[in-house]
């Protein structure tokens, strides 16, 4: 299959690159952009080095992201520049067949006019507008990809959970759940949504589990199409753990550190209510719910009720051991007179009791520290809750959250 129209209204379509030579093929499609992920001179294409790919793409708007298709490879950072493209190529090929067909002088003009024209009619132009193409190798991987991080963008009304939830819930006259979840509980919907979409044009299209996982990042991100992605918090956390991974590859400790509750991560209010863990000897708070890495068991038997570790992110109180440079130590109560061993850490990870596999793992043992609940603002004032606020052990029945 050369090239599938990605269903919807806009004439967007993904494919591979040997649709390039058929440029009658696009021609029908009135194609007026094209968006190419992958280079015209990569060694994958060596095979047919006698093509002439450029040539091929001159008669359009064109722009080239090289990225190879492989789990690791940076696609976040190329994601703005490459929804932006096929925005503003939809956008143009409107303006052109409008331009066409309502004699505008500019192509500004043309959008303000089928702006007007849509406005006043309640119907879409007549005009058949311009249509966008994008492409890899196959039209599997890279430009799926791109195409899902586009349609998380421009339509996220159609693969919010929580939105399609409502609106199902609505349709069959069911009542409606009143829990809206965050982007970063629905991201793995949202995003397999948005593939199935895909797929109902194009059934192949399957990007890497990589991608794959980065368009949820995308998603969670709000879909950052302006500003500096690289300073996006949740962009820097991603990319620091890819430097961890490729330092632990040749056995050595990361020589850079990042402590979460020193950077600037404006997804983590500072005042905020939820589990706190701290010292069993001395009271001392480790680490509090924003920081506290949710793991899940795995394979058959795992349970949760067999866990024995709180998992946390790198903090500052672990500098001074961190920094010694190991792949892996105990980790202690920075409270001077106290020192009480509290949990561990390896670089490389390890498996939790309940079956789960964590990289990197900083863990609390629950044995040596005792979870509390902090009031945040919105809850309730028992009585239970003052207690617990002022950090008094609670027994397991009078906890508002038992782990």
């Amino acid at each position: 299959m050369a090239l599938s129209r990605v269903d919807g209204h806009d004439e967007l379509y993904v494919g591979g690159i040997w649709a390039m030579r058929r440029s009658d093929s696009l021609a029908e499609r009135h194609i007026t952009h094209v968006l190419s992920m992958v280079g015209f001179n990569q060694s994958s294409l060596k095979n047919f080095k006698d093509e002439p790919w450029t040539h091929y793409g001159r008669n359009y708007e064109h722009l080239v992201i090289d990225i190879d298709d492989v789990d690791d490879t940076d696609l976040l950072i190329e994601l703005p520049r490459a929804v932006k493209f096929i925005d503003g190529g939809l956008r143009a090929g409107h303006a052109i067949a409008t331009k066409a067909a309502l004699g505008s002088k500019t192509m500004e003009e043309g959008l303000e006019a089928l702006d007007v024209g849509n406005s006043s009619t309640g119907k879409e132009s007549e005009a058949v507008p311009g249509g966008v193409f994008v492409h890899c190798a196959a039209g599997k991987s890279r430009s799926v990809a791109v195409v899902i991080a586009y349609l998380l963008w421009r339509h996220p009304n159609l693969f919010d959970p929580n939105i399609v939830g409502s609106r199902n819930s609505k349709l069959h006259d069911a009542p409606a759940s009143n829990e809206s979840r965050s982007r970063r509980q629905t991201a793995n919907e949202a995003v397999h949504a948005a593939l199935t979409h895909v797929q109902r044009t194009r059934p192949m299209a399957e990007p890497n589990d990589g991608f794959m996982s980065q368009l949820e990042l995308w998603w969670e991100m709000g879909c950052p199409v302006e500003g500096d992605i690289e300073q996006h918090p949740l962009y820097q956390r991603w990319a620091y753990r890819r430097e961890v991974e490729e330092n632990v590859a040749v056995g050595q400790a990361p020589p850079r550190l990042r402590f979460e509750d020193e950077v600037a991560a404006g997804d983590k209010p500072s005042e905020q209510g939820g589990l706190s863990l701290r010292c069993k000897k001395c009271r001392k708070t480790l680490a509090t719910a924003p920081y506290i890495a949710p793991h899940r068991p795995e394979g058959p038997g795992g349970s949760i009720a067999q866990c024995q570790h709180h998992f946390i992110e790198p903090l500052g109180w672990m500098r001074s051991e961190l920094e010694k440079g190991e792949l892996n130590g105990r980790l202690q109560c920075p409270t001077p007179r106290c020192g009480a061993g509290v949990g561990r850490y390896d670089w490389k990870g390890f498996k939790c009791s309940c079956g789960a596999w964590v990289t990197p793992a900083f863990s609390l043992q629950k044995g040596r520290v005792d979870d509390v609940v902090v009031k945040g603002p919105a809850t309730a004032t028992s009585d239970a809750a003052r207690k617990q606020d002022l950090g008094i052990r609670m027994p397991p029945g009078a906890r508002g959250v038992n782990l």
